[in-house]
């Protein structure tokens, strides 16, 4: 995607609308209703990028190389009373250090229970979810590590969803729905595995 187009004549979403998020999507064409397609600058991976969601650039957005790429993205609605948050880590360790990588994930999020395995055509999901009380709301949370079969790659993958304030009376999170949307996003995860 051309960084210098001018953003009157792209599409009038928020990801396109931010000069750094458009630099990391591949194309204005949405993929499937409300996404884009996300392709990683390290040629290891592919995933669904909501159309209002933005990220802010370093340190939201971190790389070495073609081995590791980090991305905090996020879409916040003030009006709607909402806000849903992403994380994904992609490394090149997939299924090799497995108890390793949940070990991680698990710390990073606070889990201490055991994770779901969810099997796709490429991919084997190691899944669970927590909430955690915030000051004005309640964080539902929905995270794996998103292993290749056919690769040692792996994306570990966050997905969180709160009302901004919950004593509004415009919080309506729908927690089955929220996890219908997260285990959505994980599945759109696609590896490359030409390497």
């Amino acid at each position: 995607m051309k960084k210098e187009a001018d953003s009157k004549e792209l599409p009038n979403t928020a990801a396109f609308q931010d000069e750094f998020t458009r630099s990391l999507l591949d194309s204005p064409e949405e993929v499937e209703d409300g996404h884009y397609l996300f392709e990683s600058k390290t040629g290891g991976y592919s995933m669904l990028w909501p159309k209002n969601a933005v990220t802010d650039g370093p340190p939201f957005y971190q790389r070495t190389k073609d081995s590791f790429e980090k991305i905090i993205f996020y879409e916040t609605n003030e009006k709607g009373n909402y806000r849903y948050s992403f994380s994904s880590t992609y490394s090149t360790y997939g299924e090799s250090v497995i108890e390793s990588s949940l070990g991680i994930l698990s710390d990073s999020v606070r889990y201490n229970g055991e994770y779901e395995k969810i099997g796709t055509e490429n991919t084997r999901i190691y899944f669970a979810r927590s909430q955690a009380k915030l000051t004005n709301s309640t964080s539902y949370r929905f995270f794996s590590y998103i292993a290749s079969k056919g690769s040692q790659r792996g994306v570990e993958f966050v997905y969180s969803a709160q009302c901004l304030d919950e004593s509004q009376s415009n919080c309506d999170i729908d927690i089955e729905k929220e996890e219908d949307k997260a285990l959505h996003y994980m599945k759109s995860v696609k590896f490359n595995t030409d390497k």
